[in-house]
């Protein structure tokens, strides 16, 4: 007997789903105790001068583990991040198809990371390796995730596989109809592969663009498309099976690490913000405040971005949090869709006002300092919120389309009150950085305990919560840091063919102007911003792009904040533009009408990295005057 959506024996699929469950949420209980024990560091080495010896290793061999065990959960609810701006719309069967083809890429790379991670695991098992660092343990321990957590999701994702052939086989026999365009679909993917391997050996660099946009724009997950297409281009050339060795030892080094881990520990305290109703209260307060104002509820809710932004650091999430609060409040009174809109999709600046995901991975790609970084883009910042609060008030002024919404002073004291504790959060995290207390990941852990403590006090948070919080962090945490392994796989190939070096002696010897060849950066990056994820074209241009920066004269704190910039112009410009979806979710208007009004939010951001670039001391004054440049 079969399950009647899929095709294996029921317990078989209900254990399939159970584990992947169990494993995202033991990843999320796992990174949640890190979280602790930072804390605990934080408290011996600064209060009782005593360090641990244990925290620093505890910490980097769960991130490991929770963002390998996670994978199989993220698989399981479908939430990998996906540039889907061509698979969403395509027809049904077209796109089931489509995904169907793009699940043996993944369950391919699976394998082969499950494969040669086994052979590791065994080899550190035969030969008694030892972890490096003070403290030790049997290093197959460690990389027994490998073979555990690569099964669990090549299940999944077989799972998944066969519920979407379940789904195409019922959609055929409903029409009545067989369709010849699916097929013809899975045919050109698979013959846009075979080209990009066939390039992959005849001219990499060319072969890595094909088989990239190839796998993007079928549908695979981001970090599995920039993982395989380094694993094929590994294979191709340096030493074909022998050089796959290499693959569980680069995401090894990858995950092992400090920097990244604050990543996972932002974005938990983030969800526990958004979960339990902090940002509702922080909008709350600075609406009762500007209220009476001309565009003073548009303003508040930029202002309220802001806030929150420095406190969740991804603007998908701030966009969500305050449109569902902001939009109907703007509507109801009076305010133009297109301000209503724009002021939450482009106000949500959770990519470039620290502390920030994407600062995170840049300072992570060019070995820069993340505080560095962070306080570099305070200032850019505030200029973006200035630039946007300005606007809407004129905008409002001039076409009268607003109410003025006037509290007391005991409502606005008292909204002040209920948002105190929130408020506070940027100021202890970003404080301790800079003030020398703790680490930028220290303070992501410092950041997961004080929110968690504010919703107990606030009296938002229960059991339930609790556990919807740790999955959700786990399913976030690891799909981000997915990204990080593909990027690192895909990195290591492009560094071992020279490409960088390669582009470096053509950009010397082409003649072109430094600031043509950055004009020239900088529309790439708009296009790019138009289909990809901004995380994806982090990873993907900064590895190339960083070498070359000495040779165009870009101070490389100053690059990283003008392409947060671009990053967050990305997130409001279609056809991808992640705030537009969410924004649609909310408001079920077209997405043009919410394009529109996103504009000069658009036009804001470019000019603002206009003036950056051109006055670079803007962005570097804040850190040079802290004295961590």
């Amino acid at each position: 007997m079969q399950t009647p959506d899929s095709g294996l024996h029921p317990n078989r699929a209900n254990i399939i789903d159970f584990l992947s469950l169990t494993f995202g949420t033991v990843a999320g209980a796992a990174m949640f105790f890190v979280s602790i024990f930072a804390n605990y560091e934080v408290i011996t080495r600064r209060i009782f001068g005593k360090p641990t010896t244990w925290v620093f290793e505890v910490s980097l061999f769960t991130l490991m583990w929770f963002v390998l065990l996670a994978a199989s959960y993220a698989s399981k609810e479908r939430r990998q991040i996906v540039a889907d701006v061509f698979i969403s719309r395509l027809p049904k069967s077209s796109s089931l198809s489509l995904g169907i083809a793009t699940n043996i890429v993944v369950l391919t790379f699976t394998a082969i990371v499950g494969y040669y991670g086994s052979h590791t695991c065994l080899d550190a098992y035969q030969n008694d390796i030892k972890s490096i660092g003070l403290l030790q343990y049997s290093k197959w321990i460690l990389d027994f995730v490998f073979p555990l957590t690569m099964s669990m999701l090549f299940l999944q994702v077989l799972r998944n596989t066969l519920l979407d052939i379940k789904s195409l086989t019922s959609l055929k026999k409903e029409s009545g109809v067989y369709e010849t365009f699916p097929l013809v679909l899975i045919c050109g993917f698979m013959t846009a592969i075979v080209f990009g391997v066939y390039f992959i050996y005849a001219l990499p660099f060319l072969g890595i663009i094909i088989l990239i946009l190839c796998f993007l724009i079928g549908g695979v997950p981001v970090g599995i498309a920039l993982g395989m297409t380094g694993i094929i281009g590994m294979f191709a050339n340096f030493g074909e099976f022998q050089s796959l060795t290499m693959v569980p030892v680069i995401i090894e080094k990858t995950l092992y690490n400090f920097v990244l881990l604050a990543i996972p520990l932002f974005i938990m305290g983030g969800v526990i913000m958004a979960k339990c109703g902090i940002g509702e209260r922080i909008y709350d307060m600075v609406s009762k405040w500007s209220g009476q104002l001309p565009g003073g509820l548009s303003m508040a809710t930029i202002v309220a971005c802001a806030l929150v932004s420095a406190m969740i650091g991804v603007s998908t999430a701030v966009a969500g949090a305050i449109g569902l609060i902001a939009i109907p409040q703007l509507l109801a009174n009076r305010y133009t869709k297109e301000i209503s809109y724009g002021s939450v999709a482009g106000g949500a600046l959770g990519v470039l006002i620290p502390p920030s995901a994407g600062l995170i991975v840049y300072g992570f790609l060019t070995n820069t300092s993340v505080a560095s970084l962070f306080a570099a883009a305070f200032i850019p910042a505030a200029i973006l919120v200035g630039f946007f609060v300005t606007y809407v008030f004129f905008a409002s002024l001039l076409t009268g389309k607003y109410q003025r919404v006037s509290f007391t002073w005991e409502q606005k004291i008292t909204a002040t009150k209920d948002a105190f504790l929130g408020l506070l959060a940027p100021g202890i995290v970003l404080g301790g950085i800079y003030t020398g207390i703790f680490t930028p990941t220290e303070a992501a852990a410092v950041f997961v305990v004080y929110c968690l403590i504010t919703a107990i006090i606030y009296k938002q948070i229960d059991w339930e919560t609790f556990i919807n919080i740790l999955k959700e962090s786990a399913i976030l945490g690891s799909s981000l840091m997915m990204i990080m392994i593909g990027a690192m796989l895909l990195s290591n190939l492009v560094a071992h063919l020279r490409i960088p070096r390669l582009l470096t002696e053509w950009i010397v010897t082409s003649g072109f102007s430094h600031g043509v060849v950055i004009f020239c950066l900088l529309a790439m990056y708009i296009v790019m911003g138009m289909f990809l994820d901004g995380l994806a074209m982090t990873v993907l241009t900064i590895p190339v792009i960083y070498p070359l920066m000495p040779i165009l004269g870009l101070d490389v704190i100053v690059f990283g904040v003008v392409l947060m910039v671009f990053i967050e112009m990305a997130l409001i410009t279609p056809p991808v533009g992640l705030n537009l979806f969410i924004i649609q979710a909310i408001a079920r208007d077209n997405l043009w009408t919410i394009a529109k009004g996103n504009l000069p939010f658009a036009i804001m951001m470019l000019i603002v990295a206009m003036i950056l670039l051109f006055y670079p001391g803007i962005s570097l004054w804040l850190p040079e005057m802290l004295s961590i440049r």
